[in-house]
């Protein structure tokens, strides 16, 4: 595969990933519900878990740690990017 179809393949990934992330974020700040969060590679990220609010801004935490090490580890996305798409996904819309 040439670069340029690995760059667009990733570029894909990671919008669907900020559109999933963006999603959850809605039922974060519902304080209910069971967040779960899977790649769209096929990888589970986040299995189910209870929303807790008086845990709300650590189970934040949490995703945001498993999405930078998932990032990281199988994709070899570089940390600058991993920030621009977590400061994108956890953005107040």
């Amino acid at each position: 595969m040439n670069p340029r179809e690995d760059i667009a393949r990733e570029t894909q990934l990671l919008l669907q990933l900020v559109a999933k992330v963006k999603d959850l974020n809605i039922l974060v700040a519902k304080e209910s519900g069971v967040m779960n969060l899977k790649c769209p590679c096929g990888t589970v990220i986040l299995s189910a878990t209870p929303i807790i609010s008086n845990l709300k801004d650590r189970q934040r935490g949490l995703l945001k740690s498993r999405i930078k090490d998932h990032l990281r580890t199988k994709h070899g996305i570089s940390k600058q990017t991993i920030r621009l798409v977590l400061t994108q996904a956890f953005a107040a819309d």
